[in-house]
């Protein structure tokens, strides 16, 4: 992609850019805010008795702040203009001092005031982009952008950029690595991104109203989450709203009961039957797991798209990322015993890229499908895996492994064809493993002293680190070898 069939407007253009301007605000402004008002009404007799005279009928607090306020008014009216002032300071430098830009090869990021921090990203090394909307930054029309890259630790973050700005920048990343990866570095040309001062110069003449940015503001808080100019407006999945209820309550009965039996236990045990309370804190930490967890997979959403797969899901704060199939390293469908009588089933996903350096609520989600019938996991399968099909037979474990498999052992075993290793084990709870052959990163055979009396191995199918585990235990000794041998062989051809 040349200069001029970039879109000038999304940012990828070779040139630094500043985020939204309430980042500072968005990123703690707000609890500031909110400490200084606290401070305010904890002190407010202390202020109006200092400015106006006596309070009728009210006592002042007796303390130290309190005593200080009232004999040094002035003192006490500029120290907290002035620590108002260094907080505004410090977030409109930090603001200021924090950009991005794209160029024909990279992602960058340089932040910092002091300590100055400057990350960089290569194009091809791109795992997809993510764009997460919180509640409080959806009121101003704000998005937060994750670049995910291969690598621990490696994502770039921008908190916060404009709604419309964040989907521009999307699809200039997208379609920029989708070239970088497509051209050899050779014969691309060195372009980088020139830009016309005519188009500057009409960009930096729009100054949008306020009717139109409330316009904007409301359009992003109704608007779906699919893109409905690079995917289709209806989704592969429909998720029900009941089904998510009872899933989600199903999923935690199991934790719930067994925290319940354990407390049981010990409150009898030790006649100490008040300790049985610890169940009610309990109750409302599970209901607050699930309530997050409905929250998350409301409005729920997934589709193809030129850039990969577009999955977009929550309802007050929502999130939506853009997913190259290629990037998947391995697939996991999983139904869990009070799942089966309905059919449902749920897939996870290990992908290349880890947590962003916020922490924890910068993570991708590992599960790209929350609950769904057998038929709606072979869709979203199907966009990960075009063209592949389920085995018509699995290798399972002999007669003799009852004694490790005792109900799973005609639903343990393995099946391999020119793409994929496909690993199936559990009986009450199902899972299902497909590694592409193509991301396999090694493969390993072990025994132990049981398991080679019993002439059986264990293999285990390596791909990147992540919430998957590609392994499979209690087979024939020849079958594992069989497996490890065919699953080298053809992983190395998959690679060529």
């Amino acid at each position: 992609m040349n200069a001029a069939a970039r879109p000038r407007s999304s940012g990828a253009d070779g040139e630094w850019h500043r985020l939204h301007p309430a980042t500072p605000l968005l990123r703690g402004g707000i609890i500031g805010l909110a400490i200084l008002g606290w401070a305010a009404v904890q002190l407010r007799d202390v202020w109006i008795n200092a400015i106006v005279g006596d309070v009728v009928g009210r006592e002042l607090p007796d303390d130290p702040a309190s005593r200080f306020i009232a004999s040094h008014l002035l003192w006490a009216i500029v120290a907290a203009i002035a620590i108002v002032a260094v907080f505004v300071g410090a977030g409109w430098l930090a603001w200021r001092m924090h950009e991005y830009r794209v160029t024909d090869e990279l992602v960058e990021e340089r932040e910092g005031i002091l300590w100055r921090r400057h990350r960089r990203g290569r194009l091809d090394r791109v795992q997809g982009v993510n764009i997460e909307r919180p509640l409080i930054a959806r009121l101003v029309g704000a998005a937060r952008l994750e670049v995910a890259m291969a690598g621990n630790d490696g994502n770039i973050r921008l908190s916060y950029l404009s709604s419309r700005t964040a989907d521009e920048l999307r699809r200039g990343i997208l379609a920029a690595a989708a070239e970088v990866r497509r051209v050899p570095v050779a014969e691309r040309p060195s372009t980088r991104f020139a830009r016309s001062g005519t188009a500057e110069r009409d960009e930096a003449t729009r100054r949008p109203t306020l009717a139109s940015r409330i316009s904007t503001i409301a359009a992003d808080l109704s608007a779906p989450e699919l893109d409905v100019e690079l995917a289709t407006p209806t989704s592969l999945v429909e998720m029900h709203p009941g089904r998510l209820v009872a899933a989600t309550a199903l999923s935690l009965v199991r934790p719930l009961l067994l925290l319940v039996v354990i407390v049981v236990v010990i409150a009898a045990l030790s006649r100490a039957w008040f300790a049985a309370l610890i169940v009610i804190p309990a109750v409302i930490a599970v209901f607050g797991i699930g309530s997050r967890r409905i929250l998350r997979s409301l409005r729920y959403s997934i589709s193809e798209t030129p850039d990969g797969i577009r999955v977009g899901y929550g309802l007050l704060s929502t999130a939506n990322e853009t997913l190259p199939a290629s990037r998947i390293h391995a697939i996991q469908l999983d139904q869990p015993l009070l799942w089966r009588p309905f059919g449902w089933w749920s897939i996870r996903i290990n992908r290349a890229s880890r947590g962003g350096r916020d922490g924890a609520p910068g993570r991708p989600d590992t599960r790209i499908l929350p609950v769904g019938t057998i038929e709606e996991a072979r869709r979203v399968v199907a966009l990960i895996l075009p063209g592949w099909e389920e085995p018509a037979a699995f290798t399972i474990s002999p007669p003799r492994a009852r004694w490790l498999r005792w109900f799973s052992r005609r639903r343990n075993g393995f099946a391999i064809d020119g793409r994929v290793v496909a690993l199936r084990r559990g009986a009450l709870w199902r899972t299902l493993t497909l590694v592409p052959l193509a991301r396999v990163q090694s493969v390993a055979i072990e025994d132990g002293p049981l398991t080679r009396a019993l002439r059986l191995a264990r293999v285990e199918v390596h791909t990147v680190e992540g919430v998957i585990r590609g392994h499979i235990g209690a087979l024939d000794a020849a079958d594992a070898v069989g497996l490890w041998r065919e699953t080298e062989a053809r992983a190395l051809g998959a690679m060529s």
